[in-house]
């Protein structure tokens, strides 16, 4: 999902000038690219600029062996939002370098085109393994559940021969696997949190994506409990009831 996130971020375009274009030119071009169907907004960044942010991203040793400024004014465009595609980008990048008055003209145009490409299965088959992963383990906390209460049959009938209401029954078993569905989440959450620590210790770039996992976390936690608590109060309720009609 940061990666989809992040997809919108490169629907940028970069065109470059030369550096003797004058100040009234740019003000034209400018207005001229506003007015463009596929442009959303647009930004000028002067040669200073542009040296600027580049110091700040880069060592300053790269430009020791260059005289002056070598890094040219450009405009920075971004597409509206309902023409972000690879298609677009890519007619906008042609029709922008078929322009005299711009050097080059560049976007990752390959990149949102394999992101394009990969966007259905990124989604797709993520939710059918957490769909398949839910039911899975849904049948596990059911069938467990009903095993626990299978074994102690003759407890459970006995309590209710006694005249132990459905509260007093059902709450041990409810509390069991609530406590059984918090302990095996949590054990689980904490050996995937020491995998993914581990992972972003060994190349730290992923740690860009690996933040926000803590609520993630927790909601595998709730979520796992709940599901204990439900099936084990659901599993105990149908056999009481199974039980009432056959008095009945």
């Amino acid at each position: 999902m940061r990666l989809l996130d992040t997809e919108k971020n490169l629907y940028a375009v970069e065109a470059f000038l030369p550096d003797d274009i004058p100040a009234d030119s740019i003000k034209a071009v400018q207005q001229r690219l506003e007015h463009h169907k596929y442009v959303d907004s647009v930004s000028f960044i002067s040669a200073d600029s542009a040296l600027r942010d580049f110091r700040s991203h880069f060592s300053a040793e790269m430009l020791d062996l260059v005289e002056g400024n070598p890094l040219p004014p450009y405009f920075r465009m971004t597409v509206k939002e309902e023409n972000q595609n690879p298609g677009d980008l890519a007619v906008l990048v042609n029709a922008l370098s078929s322009e005299d008055y711009f050097e080059e003209v560049q976007a990752p145009v390959d990149w949102v085109e394999k992101i394009a490409a990969w966007k259905f299965k990124m989604i797709f088959w993520p939710i059918c393994i957490s769909i398949l992963l839910l039911i899975t383990l849904s049948l596990i906390i059911c069938n467990s559940v009903r095993l626990s209460l299978l074994s102690r049959k003759l407890l459970v009938e006995n309590m209710k021969y006694a005249g132990g209401s459905y509260f007093f029954i059902e709450f041990p078993f409810v509390m069991q696997g609530v406590i059984q569905g918090f302990l095996g989440s949590g054990f689980a959450v904490v050996l995937l949190f020491a995998s993914i620590r581990s992972l972003t210790q060994s190349l730290p770039i992923v740690d860009v994506y690996a933040q926000g996992a803590g609520f993630v976390f927790v909601a595998v936690i709730l979520l796992v409990t709940i599901l204990s608590g439900y099936f084990s109060f659901s599993t105990v309720r149908r056999f009481l009831n199974v039980k009432r009609s056959e008095q009945d």
